[in-house]
């Protein structure tokens, strides 16, 4: 499929909406028309009807071009195709018949088919999009609070309903976006394009709960910004099934109590749940030349940048500063200051640390490993430290890595070529790429000519003044004193005189003689 081809296809959620609008006008127009026993316009019905028809071809056209993309299949999507199809050749059969008075008749019913082929084929592309029973969701009474006691399993009592509810809407047997489908036990456990979703007995690399605790702005968060958003709790019993190692049969028993699924719950945004950093713990750090301010405008996460304060700050130092606020950081810049590993482990207890800068520190294999597993850090920064290959495997423990700066870090070309192979949508920036080259510098300055720059004169090889008694004063010349005149040097006798003879130099000039 051409990339053209897929704009196309992807178009039709947009074009659906002409072909349904031009149907209901037209019938719209038509009961009007009944009801006054009026004759329709000449010409002016029969244009509608082939608008009609003709955005009727047209987005069935691009619902096809869209199904033939992975991650759209089943029954749900087949049906839907038919039913759009069917509408369109209706919509044809409308507009051949609407000119032809003898057929009225015809032309009616096939107005009234085309209305009945258009209801269900737009609830099947509901469906499609927001999930089985979109529709009647609202009818329908509040689903009870899962229960995995007795005989039913903590996956069929808790974690499938929570999944059913905030994603199956993308990943069902209908829509498989990203090639994940999550509607059982064997289609979860196949995970999608990129690999499993989710690593039984290890939440912190399972890559559902990553997407689970990213920010709700990311764009890698799932569901998507504007998606029903699981609450906390669900998140934790989705976790702590994971940490038990994912099993579809049995009972979990670090989930005490059942959880709730909420029918319209409001999106969670990580950060809302961070309490504030005290004013104590803020003014200690600006106290100090610390950089601090909020990543956003309310946001109680934090962007901490000590650059200004860098060689004084050590490992105590950076520790004091940083421990009542490593609940709020989510940007920390530690560039050039005076710390070892002795401060990683506290940077790995932060729980919504993004970006992390140690360029140029004492950081060792030691303090990467203090690292691992964290599970939001996405850009690290170990340019300029003391390195080797076992930082490595624990690199690769990273979950959520999205950007890894190593330039003379003291990894091996070996080593960032295994980083890049296991982490191909990590961008890996080693120095070594041609793009880090430098693409132009400015030439050295060549001088054309021997010319005296503009405003200056030539300079006579000998300074000795050409004069031995001041103009001026008449007095004996000290050369300490001298100016440079039409190209002669001329001499006085105190650094008042040349003041006197640049005034009127006519005047003094014929006692240079």
């Amino acid at each position: 499929m051409t990339d053209l081809l897929a704009v196309f296809g992807r178009l039709h959620p947009l074009l659906l909406h002409l072909p349904i609008g031009l149907l209901a006008g037209l019938v719209a127009l038509e009961l009007v028309l009944w009801a006054r026993r009026a004759i329709p316009p000449a010409g002016f019905m029969s244009v509608w009807a082939w608008m009609t028809a003709a955005s009727a071809v047209v987005t069935a056209t691009a619902g096809y071009v869209l199904s033939r993309e992975p991650g759209y299949a089943g029954e749900t999507v087949t049906n839907h195709l038919r039913l759009g199809i069917a509408f369109a050749v209706s919509s044809i059969l409308v507009a051949i018949l609407q000119s032809r008075e003898r057929y009225r008749w015809a032309y009616r019913v096939a107005l009234l088919a085309s209305l009945g082929l258009l209801l269900p084929a737009g609830h099947l592309g509901a469906t499609i999009t927001h999930g089985e029973g979109f529709l009647t969701e609202p009818l329908r009474a509040a689903r009870p609070a899962p229960d995995a006691s007795g005989d039913v399993s903590t996956f069929a009592g808790i974690v499938q309903p929570i999944l059913e509810q905030k994603c199956l809407a993308c990943h069902s047997e209908a829509k498989h976006k990203g090639g994940l489908v999550l509607h059982s036990p064997e289609t979860i456990q196949a995970g999608g394009f990129d690999g499993p979703v989710i690593v039984a007995g290890d939440p912190g690399r399972s890559e559902l709960m990553r997407r689970l605790r990213l920010p709700l702005a990311d764009e890698d968060h799932m569901p998507p910004d504007g998606k029903p958003q699981p609450t906390a709790q669900e998140i934790a019993a989705i976790e702590a099934w994971i940490a038990a190692g994912a099993p579809f049969e049995g009972v979990v028993t670090a989930i005490v109590q059942p959880v709730p699924v909420s029918e319209t719950p409001q999106p969670v945004d990580p950060a809302a749940t961070v309490a504030p950093a005290t004013p104590q713990a803020l003014e200690a750090l600006r106290q100090q030349l610390v950089h601090v301010e909020p990543v956003e405008s309310g946001s109680p996460l934090l962007w901490v940048d000590f650059a200004a304060a860098a060689q004084r700050t050590g490992d105590a130092e950076a520790q004091a500063l940083l421990d009542p606020v490593r609940d709020q950081v989510a940007e920390l810049s530690l560039s050039r200051c005076q710390i070892s590993d002795a401060t990683v482990p506290l940077l790995a207890r932060m729980p919504h640390l993004r970006r992390l800068d140690l360029r140029t520190t004492l950081v060792t294999d030691a303090g990467v490993a203090a690292l691992r597993n964290h599970a939001v850090l996405e850009e690290l920064v170990l340019a300029q430290t003391r390195l080797s290959e076992a930082s490595v495997d624990h690199l690769l423990a990273l979950p959520a890595l999205r950007r890894l700066y190593l330039w003379n870090s003291g990894v091996s070309g070996e080593g960032v070529a295994r980083l890049r192979a296991a982490l191909p949508d990590v961008v890996v920036d080693a120095g070594d790429r041609p793009d880090a080259a430098v693409v132009q510098a400015e030439a050295a300055i060549q001088l054309t000519s021997d010319a005296p720059l503009p405003g200056q004169e030539d300079t006579p090889a000998d300074l000795k003044p050409v004069n031995s008694v001041c103009p001026v004063s008449g007095s004996p010349v000290n050369p300490k004193y001298s100016i440079l005149f039409n190209g002669r040097v001329v001499g006085f006798c105190c650094p008042n005189c040349p003041k006197e003879f640049w005034a009127d130099p006519a005047r003094f000039e014929a006692k240079l003689q």
